[in-house]
């Protein structure tokens, strides 16, 4: 299957608005009901946001290809890490309260 690379563009700039929304309601929420602002999950959805807009860079500025594939496997990494941490936390949540 092949996707023109103005869709993958396109799709980009769609992600990176829908991930921008959602943060913002999310510190919305978060601010109204006095909770923690800055946890794992923001954490991760900011080096997600990072990693689309580094992409998205890409398609304006012609960047070394070495450099593209050390920032965004580096960023995807720090994300997949991110993803691992918060799914053990959920885990071990779980585990905690079908012990009570």
């Amino acid at each position: 299957m092949y996707f023109s690379p103005k869709f993958l563009q396109n799709s980009l700039y769609i992600v990176a608005a829908l991930l921008i929304i959602f943060m913002i309601g999310v510190s919305i929420y978060k601010v109204k009901h006095n909770t923690k602002l800055w946890d794992k999950s923001f954490t991760l959805a900011t080096v997600v946001l990072i990693n689309t807009l580094y992409s998205l860079l890409q398609g304006f500025i012609n960047l070394p290809y070495e450099m593209n594939s050390v920032v965004t496997g580096g960023l995807s990494l720090v994300a997949f890490g991110y993803v691992v941490v918060i799914l053990w936390d959920l885990h071990k949540q779980k585990k905690t309260l079908s012990n009570k």
